[in-house]
């Protein structure tokens, strides 16, 4: 039962049928517990799967395979071999619900990431931050304004797709590593053992990028200096650049790059980088 005032009693008699409309009664509590999933999933997988899901370490959380059931059972059980745990000593049964209830959200082509979209100038302006120690900006350079420990991203992007773009330099850079930017070990006869990325090498030394630290440091080292030079497995690309900036920003990073890599500007949206395909319930 719903009591509306005499004044204005049309606008009232509305208000009372929406709010006891039984369609809005049933998602209320649906939507408090997406809400309530959401807080779980950045406390508890955002490092791993990326802010809304979209991928870091983890793997994307999208596609038709993320029924509930599936969900539940990923979430109670982990995954063995992986770094997924099992989450069903650390959650109650509900905190579990609410979990695989936002990562069911995210499936939604009408979810509130879909409407995003990236700003190319925005995007300059994360990837030059000064204020930031590892900016793209500190290893990076694009049409040959930056640092040159990695390669020129305009040159590596072109012809890419803003969802490869997206993959390749926000998601997984660590997982795709040129030869010539690979991480190598060198020992000096002083017995320093320095991790990093070859420069230019000439019979007088080798240029040296130390990546242990950002900004990186560079270093001329003597050729009698080094005693040896082994290559190392991975990149200097961190494993959890996703995680370390909003969605947004993401995004207006692929609107930045793409537009410099094609030489014009480039709309980039949510569902250009990200599969939002809907699955079945």
């Amino acid at each position: 039962m719903c009591n509306t005032p005499r004044s204005g009693a049309t606008l009232g008699i509305v208000a009372c049928v929406l709010w006891t409309s039984p369609a809005l009664i049933a998602q209320r509590p649906e939507q408090t517990q997406v809400r309530a999933g959401e807080k779980l999933f950045t406390v508890s997988c955002q490092t791993c799967h990326g802010e809304a899901g979209v991928g870091n370490r983890a793997p994307t959380l999208r596609g038709s395979k993320l029924t509930v059931e599936y969900v539940t059972r990923m979430v109670s059980k982990g995954k063995p071999g992986t770094m997924m745990p099992a989450f069903e000593n650390a959650f109650t049964p509900e905190q579990i619900r609410q979990l695989v209830l936002y990562v069911r959200s995210l499936q939604r082509p009408d979810s509130p990431w879909a409407a995003l979209r990236g700003s190319a100038s925005s995007g300059e302006r994360v990837f030059f931050d000064e204020a930031q120690a590892d900016s793209c900006r500190v290893c990076h350079s694009i049409q040959g304004r930056g640092a040159r420990v990695g390669p020129d991203l305009a040159v590596t992007l072109k012809g890419k797709s803003p969802r490869e773009t997206f993959e390749k330099i926000d998601i997984v850079p660590h997982r795709s590593v040129d030869p010539a930017y690979a991480n190598v070990a060198v020992v000096t006869r002083g017995g320093e053992r320095l991790i990093g990325v070859k420069g230019e090498q000439t019979s007088a030394g080798l240029r040296f990028y130390e990546t242990s630290v950002l900004p990186p440091k560079v270093l001329t080292l003597p050729a009698a200096d080094i005693v040896s030079t082994k290559p190392l497995t991975g990149s200097a690309m961190p494993s959890d650049y996703a995680s370390r900036l909003p969605l947004q920003q993401l995004l207006d990073l692929v609107a930045f790059l793409k537009s410099r890599a094609d030489g014009k500007p480039v709309s980039v949206g949510f569902d250009d980088v990200i599969e939002t395909r809907s699955s079945n319930r």
